[in-house]
């Protein structure tokens, strides 16, 4: 099983990134495709979408999920109840199989989505806990673990060039340990969810892949204030998250998102989304050169004391984020999330206006105009 997301040798990171402006959008989102995009234009639209509106489009992707395969994956464990449990055995801290939404004791405006959560760390504990329980799941789940393998190794690494190009800085020595994860999502049909598909966040870590199933869409960024809805038959999305605009110091935009719902809402729609952030022991501050005069710290003290690591950020947000998929205590409001989370990072919308628009600081309290 092979692919290639780039034909060629991509610039290195340390090369500079040029002023590009993608020709090929959809409804704002810079677009690459792989069929007609060179290997600078695909780069370059990369990082005109890291720098601006934190989310770049793919199409003609050669790789594909195999969607059929994850669709039956979850059809067994919603049936079999014994294997969804042997399967969440293998991590009981959190589960692997997550269906909260399913429990009708659950609060009706939580996530409306069951997702399965993999990660090398949590296969290798499936393997020893319960070794025949890759085979009693079957070639389905192991035809996802292939797919896995393949976005690892051919799509990943171009990705964290493209990025550390934007931070100007090479971000791969922090990503060594491969804290990496893949979740199957299910949007499972539904007439009229009670409540969002996936509720407005930005992502923890320091990129993030959606790839689509090419038939029912749903998923939407905040671009400029407004809400841009993801083509139905791109195949794949990447965005950037809290992690990467910390090591870039906001070179790199953490992109927030949604999934309202699907369209159409009687549709099943199916993702597989890889999540890649740096190892849980580093540092989260902005990387060294990222802080100048042009362009100063936006970040809280603890931050840029260097006294919070990636790790101690992840147990924070996980936290909100559990309570928003039913797996937590604590009332769920949308759009809660990322609030509580920009605050804590010292991130708010006022001081990014009066940094990028000296404007306002003459118009007095910055609340009365946003």
């Amino acid at each position: 099983m092979a692919a290639t997301l780039l034909k060629t040798t991509p610039p290195t990171a340390a090369q500079p990134a040029t002023n590009y402006s993608s020709s090929r959008t959809h409804n704002h989102l810079p677009t690459i495709d792989l069929t007609l995009d060179s290997t600078n234009q695909a780069f370059e639209t990369l990082s005109n979408a890291a720098s601006t509106t934190g989310a770049a489009l793919i199409t003609n992707l050669s790789i594909k999920p195999p969607i059929a395969s994850i669709q039956r994956l979850f059809s067994i464990l919603y049936t079999n109840p014994t294997l969804a449990s042997r399967l969440n055995a293998t991590y009981p801290t959190r589960g692997v199989f997550k269906a909260a939404c399913l429990d009708s004791s659950s609060a009706p405006n939580i996530d409306q989505k069951t997702t399965i959560d993999l990660s090398v760390a949590r296969l290798q504990k499936l393997r020893e806990l319960d070794a025949a329980l890759v085979d009693d799941l079957g070639q389905d789940f192991d035809n996802v673990l292939q797919f896995y393998t393949v976005v690892e190794t051919d799509i990943m690494p171009l990705l964290m060039q493209a990025t550390s190009r934007i931070a100007a800085s090479d971000l791969a020595p922090m990503h060594e340990n491969g804290n990496n994860n893949l979740r199957l999502i299910d949007y499972f049909p539904s007439a009229e969810p009670t409540g969002p598909r996936c509720g407005e966040h930005r992502d923890y870590g320091t990129y993030t892949v959606v790839f689509q199933d090419g038939s029912v869409g749903g998923l939407e960024f905040d671009v400029d204030g407004k809400w841009i809805q993801v083509p139905a038959n791109v195949d794949a999305v990447v965005s950037w998250g809290w992690c990467g605009a910390i090591l870039s110091n906001d070179r790199v935009k953490a992109a927030k998102h949604r999934v309202l719902r699907t369209q159409p809402v009687q549709k099943r729609r199916t993702t597989a989304v890889v999540f890649v952030a740096p190892d849980l022991d580093a540092t989260l501050k902005p990387v060294e050169g990222s802080v100048k005069e042009d362009h100063p710290s936006i970040w809280s003290e603890q931050i840029m004391a260097g006294n919070l690591s990636v790790g101690e950020f992840k147990q924070v947000i996980s936290k909100k984020w559990r309570r928003r998929e039913g797996n937590e205590e604590g009332e769920v409001i949308e759009g809660a999330q990322d609030r509580e989370v920009s605050a804590f990072l010292g991130f708010t919308t006022w001081v990014l206006l009066l940094l990028r628009y000296p404007v306002f600081t003459s118009l007095g309290s910055s609340e009365s105009y946003l």
